[in-house]
Protein backbone atom coordinates (compact mmCIF):
# COMPACT_ATOMS: atom_id res chain seq x y z
CA UNK A 1 0.00 0.00 0.00
CA UNK A 2 1.34 3.46 -0.82
CA UNK A 3 2.03 5.69 1.50
CA UNK A 4 0.97 9.35 0.91
CA UNK A 5 3.43 12.46 2.46
CA UNK A 6 1.14 15.07 4.34
CA UNK A 7 1.81 17.58 1.47
CA UNK A 8 0.43 15.66 -1.29
CA UNK A 9 -2.90 14.68 1.17
CA UNK A 10 -3.15 18.75 1.54
CA UNK A 11 -2.81 19.32 -2.02
CA UNK A 12 -4.94 16.42 -2.79
CA UNK A 13 -7.83 17.85 -0.28
CA UNK A 14 -7.67 21.09 -1.76
CA UNK A 15 -7.79 20.23 -5.32
CA UNK A 16 -10.92 18.56 -4.29
CA UNK A 17 -12.51 21.20 -2.10
CA UNK A 18 -11.64 23.32 -5.07
CA UNK A 19 -13.21 21.04 -7.39
CA UNK A 20 -16.42 20.83 -5.51
CA UNK A 21 -16.26 24.64 -5.35
CA UNK A 22 -16.42 24.90 -8.80
CA UNK A 23 -19.19 22.78 -9.81
CA UNK A 24 -21.01 24.36 -7.14
CA UNK A 25 -20.45 27.98 -8.57
CA UNK A 26 -21.36 26.46 -12.15
CA UNK A 27 -24.50 25.42 -10.63
CA UNK A 28 -25.63 28.59 -9.33
CA UNK A 29 -25.02 30.40 -12.83
CA UNK A 30 -26.73 27.63 -14.96
CA UNK A 31 -30.03 27.95 -12.37
CA UNK A 32 -29.41 31.90 -12.75
CA UNK A 33 -28.97 32.03 -16.12
CA UNK A 34 -30.18 28.89 -17.57
CA UNK A 35 -33.65 29.15 -17.15
CA UNK A 36 -34.71 31.74 -19.48
CA UNK A 37 -38.16 31.61 -18.71
CA UNK A 38 -40.00 34.47 -20.75
CA UNK A 39 -43.42 33.50 -17.65
CA UNK A 40 -41.22 33.80 -14.83
CA UNK A 41 -39.87 37.33 -15.76
CA UNK A 42 -43.01 38.87 -17.41
CA UNK A 43 -46.07 38.82 -14.82
CA UNK A 44 -47.30 41.83 -14.74
CA UNK A 45 -49.22 43.83 -18.15
CA UNK A 46 -46.56 46.46 -17.62
CA UNK A 47 -44.33 44.30 -18.11
CA UNK A 48 -46.01 41.90 -21.78
CA UNK A 49 -46.40 45.48 -23.10
CA UNK A 50 -42.58 46.33 -22.99
CA UNK A 51 -41.97 42.49 -24.73
CA UNK A 52 -41.29 42.83 -28.59
CA UNK A 53 -43.08 40.93 -30.48
CA UNK A 54 -41.15 38.09 -31.21
CA UNK A 55 -41.01 37.80 -27.08
CA UNK A 56 -44.46 38.18 -26.79
CA UNK A 57 -44.99 35.38 -29.37
CA UNK A 58 -42.60 33.40 -27.44
CA UNK A 59 -44.18 34.10 -24.17
CA UNK A 60 -47.66 33.19 -25.36
CA UNK A 61 -45.92 29.70 -26.47
CA UNK A 62 -44.68 29.25 -23.41
CA UNK A 63 -48.13 29.61 -21.24
CA UNK A 64 -49.80 27.28 -24.06
CA UNK A 65 -47.20 24.72 -23.54
CA UNK A 66 -47.61 25.15 -19.51
CA UNK A 67 -51.18 24.57 -20.32
CA UNK A 68 -50.35 21.15 -21.80
CA UNK A 69 -50.42 22.34 -25.54
CA UNK A 70 -47.76 20.99 -28.20
CA UNK A 71 -46.71 24.18 -29.85
CA UNK A 72 -45.00 25.03 -32.95
CA UNK A 73 -44.23 29.00 -34.41
CA UNK A 74 -44.84 30.01 -38.15
CA UNK A 75 -41.66 29.30 -39.61
CA UNK A 76 -42.67 32.65 -41.77
CA UNK A 77 -41.40 35.76 -40.67
CA UNK A 78 -43.63 39.05 -41.70
CA UNK A 79 -46.83 38.49 -43.23
CA UNK A 80 -47.81 34.98 -41.57
CA UNK A 81 -51.35 35.01 -43.12
CA UNK A 82 -52.47 35.71 -39.19
CA UNK A 83 -51.16 32.20 -37.54
CA UNK A 84 -48.34 32.89 -35.14
CA UNK A 85 -49.08 29.80 -33.44
CA UNK A 86 -49.94 26.25 -34.10
CA UNK A 87 -51.43 23.78 -31.60
CA UNK A 88 -52.25 20.23 -30.82
CA UNK A 89 -53.70 18.75 -27.62
CA UNK A 90 -53.66 14.84 -27.43
CA UNK A 91 -56.76 13.10 -25.95
CA UNK A 92 -57.24 9.38 -25.50
CA UNK A 93 -61.03 9.33 -25.61
CA UNK A 94 -61.70 11.76 -28.41
CA UNK A 95 -59.88 12.78 -31.35
CA UNK A 96 -57.34 15.34 -31.19
CA UNK A 97 -57.45 19.13 -31.38
CA UNK A 98 -56.06 21.40 -32.96
CA UNK A 99 -55.74 24.97 -32.59
CA UNK A 100 -54.05 28.31 -34.23
CA UNK A 101 -53.08 31.33 -32.51
CA UNK A 102 -52.60 35.06 -33.30
CA UNK A 103 -50.86 37.49 -30.51
CA UNK A 104 -51.50 40.95 -30.54
CA UNK A 105 -48.94 42.81 -28.60
CA UNK A 106 -50.63 46.42 -28.52
CA UNK A 107 -50.02 49.34 -26.01
CA UNK A 108 -53.84 51.23 -26.27
CA UNK A 109 -54.49 50.32 -29.57
CA UNK A 110 -58.10 47.83 -29.48
CA UNK A 111 -58.16 44.57 -31.38
CA UNK A 112 -61.05 45.03 -33.67
CA UNK A 113 -63.88 42.90 -35.19
CA UNK A 114 -61.54 42.17 -38.66
CA UNK A 115 -59.47 40.79 -36.73
CA UNK A 116 -61.30 38.07 -35.35
CA UNK A 117 -63.08 37.41 -38.66
CA UNK A 118 -59.91 36.99 -40.53
CA UNK A 119 -59.19 34.20 -37.54
CA UNK A 120 -62.48 32.35 -37.76
CA UNK A 121 -62.01 31.97 -41.31
CA UNK A 122 -58.47 30.43 -41.54
CA UNK A 123 -60.43 28.29 -38.71
CA UNK A 124 -62.05 26.70 -41.29
CA UNK A 125 -59.60 27.19 -43.96
CA UNK A 126 -56.96 25.39 -41.83
CA UNK A 127 -59.69 22.70 -40.81
CA UNK A 128 -58.37 23.47 -37.28
CA UNK A 129 -60.82 23.04 -33.97
CA UNK A 130 -60.33 26.12 -32.25
CA UNK A 131 -59.10 29.39 -32.47
CA UNK A 132 -57.26 31.94 -29.70
CA UNK A 133 -56.71 35.84 -30.26
CA UNK A 134 -54.35 36.79 -27.17
CA UNK A 135 -53.44 40.26 -26.75
CA UNK A 136 -52.36 42.79 -23.86
CA UNK A 137 -54.52 45.26 -24.44
CA UNK A 138 -58.43 44.89 -24.69
CA UNK A 139 -61.13 43.54 -27.62
CA UNK A 140 -63.93 45.83 -29.17
CA UNK A 141 -67.28 44.85 -27.91
CA UNK A 142 -67.99 43.79 -31.59
CA UNK A 143 -65.57 40.93 -30.78
CA UNK A 144 -66.78 39.42 -27.78
CA UNK A 145 -70.07 39.73 -29.90
CA UNK A 146 -68.51 37.58 -32.78
CA UNK A 147 -66.87 34.78 -30.95
CA UNK A 148 -70.26 34.46 -28.69
CA UNK A 149 -71.60 30.90 -30.08
CA UNK A 150 -67.88 29.96 -31.60
CA UNK A 151 -64.88 28.24 -30.43
CA UNK A 152 -63.21 31.27 -30.26
CA UNK A 153 -61.14 32.27 -27.13
CA UNK A 154 -60.50 35.83 -27.14
CA UNK A 155 -57.54 36.73 -24.08
CA UNK A 156 -57.12 40.07 -22.91
CA UNK A 157 -54.20 41.81 -21.16
CA UNK A 158 -55.63 41.07 -18.00
CA UNK A 159 -57.00 37.61 -18.80
CA UNK A 160 -53.38 37.07 -19.62
CA UNK A 161 -52.00 37.88 -16.35
CA UNK A 162 -54.53 35.80 -14.80
CA UNK A 163 -53.21 32.63 -17.02
CA UNK A 164 -50.00 33.19 -16.15
CA UNK A 165 -49.91 33.51 -13.20
CA UNK A 166 -52.01 29.86 -12.82
CA UNK A 167 -49.25 28.32 -14.50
Amino acid sequence: MTNYATPQLYAFTLLLLFGLWFLYTFYRLYRRFGNRSLLGKNRTLKKLKKLSWEDFERLTMELFEKLGWQVEGNSKKGADGGVDIWMKKHSWMKKDTHAIVQCKRYEEALVTIKVIREMYGLMYEYEVDEVYVVTTSRFTKECYAFSKDKKITLIDGKGLVRLIEKV
